[in-house]
């Protein structure tokens, strides 16, 4: 794409030094209780420095002036039966601890009188008889303190009665900041529950939000979560070749989703970042269509949006692909337009200016100004019926203020899509971007996204796939 620096978009093989250094490290990295480089698996949380996650709590404490900071970690009930524990987002970013069941207390400097600032974790005591079902687990003192780098390491027990002790101690008016929940299920969390135990205790206790804080924060991405973006991204592109080699008439939604899975798996990835999906023929006009149960059939499009989370942050990138390892003519023009959509979305973004709702406009812009048209003659702007792209990090929605200047830091996709129900045909092409001070880093393009490489890619993964078949 010619153009200005500013505008040009950047391949991932540019990934600012800081960030592949920080990729590289990660590779490296020992289970808690292994052997090997245990010096830097030391310094390291779920493949990101310790002194980060230290940052970030002194970042967090920097904006709060007024109160004392909780949160509340994951437990391993909520998740059932079938589910993998995984810490709650906003406690692991501010501090890779993944022991279930524990807390957060921050109190920032000069909230009480005379005091420097007080950063506390609560961990459950260790239980000898549970850990021979859970393995070994950290229990609180100078072992927790020094693997998790936090100035002091409670028992879970004792936390209640600290945060009543600290809140008593504060200033008058002194607030409590915690994550208040949203939504139709808020008051089945355990946030909500908190925070009703805190009200009935105190009840002229002000609690604020500190999500909004947190939000802002992770909106710009350091070089080590660039670098566990990248490896999620790269896992993701691994899978999308072995859907490519998987996808044919006659063959299940279900397989493909397998083929792709067991690529997430077997190149580390801990678990697909959201439900993976892959939408063939009519499934192909349903934006978050997830059973992936129908048989693939000869002529259909077939929609692979999918993920991998790698240390808590995750892709998400989407190909669409001809069953028949060819695009009719019908199809390459839809698909075609859409690809031209996204390259026009990209090449209009301008650092520190461009908001994700502009680059909406210019995408919808193009579909509405070609000459294609359904069958009625309508333009087909009309079936681009979702935004075009959204933050990306620990959450496949991650946080952010969508009304401001995408800034520095900030990773987000392009992902314009066309869905016409009447003739069975969806396309969506999706990647992933880094803003830069200086322009676009497109971090999924050794994907490919040009239909003739999309044949290509089918065509060469499947006889790769067979060629491996063969050889058992």
């Amino acid at each position: 794409m010619r153009g200005t620096t500013r505008n040009r978009i950047r391949p991932n093989s540019r990934l600012r030094p800081e960030a592949a250094a920080a990729l590289a490290a990660a590779f490296f990295i020992y289970p808690l209780f292994g052997g090997g480089a245990k010096a830097v698996s030391e310094e390291m949380l779920a493949n990101q420095p310790k002194q980060e996650y230290r940052a970030r709590r002194q970042g967090l404490m920097r904006q709060i002036k007024d109160g004392i900071v909780a949160l509340v970690g994951a437990r391993e009930e909520d998740f059932g039966e079938v589910g993998r524990f995984r810490q709650k987002n906003d406690f692991m970013y501010l501090t890779g601890v993944e022991v279930p069941a524990s807390y957060l207390l921050l109190v920032p400097e000069g909230v009480i009188e005379g005091k420097p600032s007080q950063e506390i974790l609560f961990v459950p005591p260790r239980n000898a008889f549970q850990e021979r079902w859970t393995g070994p687990k950290i229990g609180p003192g100078a072992e927790a303190q020094q693997r998790f780098g936090i100035e002091e390491a409670a028992s879970a027990e004792k936390f209640q009665e600290r945060l009543r002790e600290l809140l008593t101690a504060a200033k008058p008016g002194t607030r409590l900041y915690t994550i208040v929940p949203r939504g139709s299920t808020a008051q089945i969390t355990r946030e909500h529950l908190f925070i009703e135990t805190i009200k009935r205790a105190s009840p002229n206790l002000q609690v604020s939000d500190v999500s909004p804080f947190l939000a802002g924060m992770r909106l710009v991405k350091s070089p080590a979560e660039q670098a566990l973006l990248q490896k999620a991204i790269d896992i993701t592109g691994d899978a999308q070749r072995d859907t490519a080699a998987t996808i044919k008439p006659g063959v299940f939604e279900y397989e493909a989703q397998a083929a792709l899975e067991y690529a997430f798996a077997r190149n580390g990835a801990e678990r697909p970042g959201f439900p993976s999906i892959v939408g063939s023929g009519i499934n192909s006009t349903v934006l978050h269509y997830n059973e992936n149960r129908k048989r693939i059939e000869a002529g259909d499009l077939v929609v692979v949006d999918i993920g991998a989370e790698y240390s808590y942050y995750t892709a998400d990138i989407t190909r669409t692909y001809p069953a028949s390892g060819k695009f009719t003519d019908r199809q390459r023009e839809i698909y075609q337009l859409v690809l031209d959509a996204q390259r026009a979305a990209e090449k209009a973004f301008k650092p520190g200016q461009s908001t994700i709702s502009q680059l909406n406009r210019v995408a919808s812009q193009v579909m509405k100004t070609s000459p294609l048209r359904d069958r009625n003659g309508n333009t087909l702007d009309r079936y681009f019926i979702h935004g075009l792209g959204h933050w990306l990090g620990m959450d496949v929605h991650d946080v952010g203020d969508y009304g401001k200047p995408i800034p520095a830091g900030a990773v987000f996709t392009i992902e314009p899509g066309i869905y016409i129900p009447d003739e069975k045909l969806g396309v969506r092409i999706e990647d992933d971007y880094l803003a830069t001070e200086t322009g676009l880093v497109k971090m999924s393009s050794r994907i490919p996204s040009e239909p003739d490489a999309v044949e290509r890619m089918m065509t060469s993964s499947q006889t790769r796939a067979a060629g491996a078949s063969s050889r058992k």
